[in-house]
């Protein structure tokens, strides 16, 4: 079964730090502060934004990375909004689950749950129905499907929807190399 922290830290070394707001909204660790006001983190956040006036954003990186409660609060911000949700923990494959996971935080235009269950018909035609309701036949299908085909298809349309992401809105077009770099090969490990 694969492991929400193994994926939790490959995403997060592409969510980045802390930004102020600099061309985007306030953000930490990728929870963006305008779509998700309520978060917890963001008490800690602010907390350690009043105790340190005039502190760098390098200096605030530091100090929310060593706030275990601000880093606990990340990590079940995305498992509990991310993860859970996708039934991640029932894939076999952690690659998959890697693949799923990232592309849930950092989303084409169609829903992760169709691009999961577009990507098992790409490798078996009609091996699911595609309703963007990811359960036992989706979870299913994808666990009997070969990983490093199922990631291939998988980033195939992921890389198409990203494209038409930065056509649709050219603004996105600066974020699209590190859209198309978030798409990981799998791996083929001699076991």
């Amino acid at each position: 079964m694969a492991d929400f922290l193994t994926a939790f830290q490959i995403t997060m070394q592409t969510e980045g730090g802390y930004n102020p707001g600099n061309g985007e909204a306030e953000t930490y660790m990728g929870v963006d502060r305008s779509q998700n006001p309520n978060w917890s983190g963001w008490s800690t956040v602010d907390q350690v934004k009043t105790a340190n006036p005039g502190a760098s954003v390098s200096t605030f990186n530091s100090l929310f990375a060593n706030n275990d409660a601000l880093q606990a609060a990340v990590q079940q911000f995305y498992e509990a909004g991310y993860w859970s949700p996708l039934l991640l923990n029932a894939i076999n494959d952690q690659q998959v689950a890697n693949a799923l996971f990232d592309c849930s935080v950092n989303p084409c235009i169609t829903s992760v749950s169709r691009v999961a269950q577009m990507a098992c018909n790409t490798v078996k035609h009609g091996s699911v129905t595609v309703d963007g309701q990811v359960g036992n036949i989706t979870l299913t299908t994808i666990n009997s499907l070969s990983p490093d085909l199922y990631v291939a298809a998988f980033n195939g349309i992921r890389v198409a929807n990203y494209y038409e992401r930065a056509r649709l809105t050219p603004a996105d077009s600066q974020w699209l190399s590190s859209w198309l770099g978030r798409c990981k090969t799998y791996l083929l490990i001699n076991t």
